[in-house]
């Protein structure tokens, strides 16, 4: 469980820069595809270096944490851009 958790940390760096590129996304709709893919891959660089600094004992559990983080995110995301 506390594997499962740690991994579901990583949305405490993931939201704030999400939050900044959707605000940045709506202040100029022009240069959207450009700025999803800096998110993607911000996003991705995020998660995987703070997947392999941790190296935890049941590895499993805790990607099963990464990807409830990932899916939680995504779902805040498309949240905010449908608004």
């Amino acid at each position: 469980m506390i594997e499962y958790l740690s991994g579901l940390l990583v949305i405490v760096p993931l939201v704030p820069l999400n939050d900044v590129l959707i605000i940045w996304s709506k202040k100029d709709p022009t240069k959207c595809m450009g700025i999803s893919s800096i998110m993607f891959a911000m996003n991705l660089v995020i998660i995987l270096t703070y997947g392999f600094s941790m190296k935890p004992e049941e590895p499993k559990t805790f990607i099963l944490g990464l990807l409830t983080a990932i899916l939680l995110v995504m779902i805040r995301k498309i949240k905010k851009l449908l608004k």
